[in-house]
């Protein structure tokens, strides 16, 4: 077939019909909106559901606590007196038990330093009880714990024996610090402290189990207190008993008071 030929039929066909996407059905009238409905209606049983299940859960009937475990190291303080506090404080249940509440009351005991509560599943109360562990007095009424924390308990639960420190109010851990380097300065001395003293006008003086005081003043803590180690012990060997204070107030040297004999100056 010629060129020509082949124009003229295309020509007469007209150009090719497009393609055409199948046809789909149209959504019926009203399915959107049902479906939508359904949706909804899901929904709102599922938040109605929800709600009463916070709603029972919230009751003082639901899952009551049963069990209280009182933990501790224990030496002032009695578990069993705890134990009861505990016990008649427990309100509602697993959920709504106010743990804020039984760790206030538990606190309101001075020998009480933390008191740590949890709940444990199902049905029980673990209480964890810190109990203050005093390392010194303080003052005349007060007692000062391992960190440095005043606590103030009754007169008769104070045990006996614990040496004193007694300080303007809030150099609690100024004075346990220079307690320990005292201690710890002496103790190849055979020797401890007993009380330690800072004044209103910030000098210092402490007392030891030989039964003497050390005056050193406000100035030079560290320097006084080193001479007092390396030099006094020399020259008190084998009069010990006898001094009833060692003065580290001079420059270079110190002075003695011997008990029922005049000073003496070295």
């Amino acid at each position: 077939m010629s060129a020509g030929l082949a124009e003229v039929l295309r020509h007469e066909e007209g150009p090719a019909a497009p393609k055409t996407a199948p046809l789909r059905a149209a959504p019926q009238a009203g399915e959107a909106p049902s479906r939508n409905r359904l949706q909804h209606l899901v929904l709102l049983v599922f938040v109605l559901l929800v709600g009463w299940g916070v709603y029972q859960l919230s009751l003082p009937g639901t899952l009551p606590i049963k069990h209280v475990r009182i933990s501790g190291d224990f030496r002032q303080l009695q578990p069993e007196h705890m134990q009861t506090l505990v016990t008649n404080a427990v309100r509602g249940g697993f959920f709504n038990v106010n743990v804020g509440t039984i760790r206030d009351i538990l606190l309101e005991d001075p020998w009480v330093q933390d008191v740590v509560v949890q709940r444990v599943w199902p049905e029980t109360l673990r209480v964890k009880v810190i109990e203050h562990r005093p390392l010194t007095r303080w003052g005349e009424d007060s007692l000062l714990n391992t960190e440095g924390r005043r606590f103030m308990p009754q007169a008769d639960t104070i045990p006996e024996g614990l040496p004193l420190l007694d300080g303007p109010d809030g150099s609690e851990a100024v004075l346990l610090r220079r307690f320990n380097e005292i201690n710890k300065r002496l103790q190849p001395l055979g020797l401890s402290v007993t009380r330690l003293q800072q004044d209103s006008r910030r000098s210092w003086r402490f007392a030891v189990d030989a039964g003497f005081q050390v005056m050193l003043g406000r100035k030079d803590f560290a320097r006084r207190l080193a001479r007092f180690v390396e030099k006094a012990p020399q020259a008190l060997i084998g009069r010990i008993e006898q001094v009833d204070e060692v003065d580290m107030r001079y420059t270079n040297g110190f002075s003695v008071r011997w008990k029922k004999q005049d000073s003496k100056q070295n």
